[in-house]
């Protein structure tokens, strides 16, 4: 993200951990009691190519301070568990995009998209928590979030075998463990026609990464948003 971006989401971070979770009660004080509010912990990304500037509510409190563009998204942010419900409306406007409600466990990471060209923007999520990789090993997993590209494989380019394949729109792959190490990545269509290049990859030990494919394979007049990927690190 460029820093205009990054600034929108720490902004945004603030909001949220301010207004979901309670400080007072992460307190461990046994001779009073308190106990901690048992928390979830969600990033959000904005994939949709031509949604305009959004503004996100959860349970009725607007938790972006600034406008959530095609592309940004945050860090994990702390929500209280349970069934929460989330909308999205266009910057500043009462009109709602999307009005749905997730469900969070305790202790558990979920990532939020919003995918699908605007008019028909749905919020898709995806559970992160995921067993430790192991020594020597990160974990990788694909999600399809362009709405117009044939489904995608990824792999490296030149060896046999994938980390994922033949993933639809809105589809997303389990984690593959894969050797840490740095890799010249490719994303192929059907027939392993080359779609797009990702070169000098690094996957570290220990960590676990998402490769989210967004954009348009053909944008409209008008929009510049090209099918693109991102790695996302958890």
């Amino acid at each position: 993200m460029n820093s205009k971006q990054l600034f929108r989401v720490g902004m945004a971070c603030v909001i949220v951990c301010a207004s979901l979770v309670l400080a007072s009660c992460d307190l461990d004080d046994d001779s009073d009691g308190i106990q901690p509010v048992p928390v979830a912990y969600v990033s959000l990304y904005n994939a949709s190519p031509n949604a305009p500037a959004l503004d996100v509510v959860v349970d009725n409190r607007q938790i972006t301070s600034y406008p959530f563009e095609y592309a940004d998204r945050t860090a994990y942010l702390r929500f209280y568990t349970g069934t929460r419900n989330i909308k999205l409306t266009p910057r500043g406007a009462s009109n709602v995009a999307v009005d749905t409600t997730v469900t969070l466990e305790a202790d558990k990471a979920y990532s939020l998209f919003i995918a699908d060209e605007y008019d028909k923007a749905s919020l898709l999520v995806f559970t992160d928590t995921a067993a430790a990789p192991a020594a020597g090993k990160a974990l990788v997993r694909v999600i399809n979030l362009s709405p117009d590209a044939s489904a995608v494989s990824l792999g490296e380019k030149g060896a046999s075998g994938v980390i994922a394949s033949n993933l639809g729109f809105k589809q997303g792959s389990g984690f593959t463990q894969v050797d840490a190490k740095t890799y010249d990545l490719e994303i192929t269509s059907a027939g392993n026609a080359k779609v797009l290049e990702l070169p000098d990859i690094e996957f570290h030990e220990g960590a676990v990464y998402t490769v989210v494919v967004r954009g348009y394979s053909t944008p409209p007049s008008g929009n510049n948003n090209v099918l693109s990927a991102e790695v996302v690190r958890g």
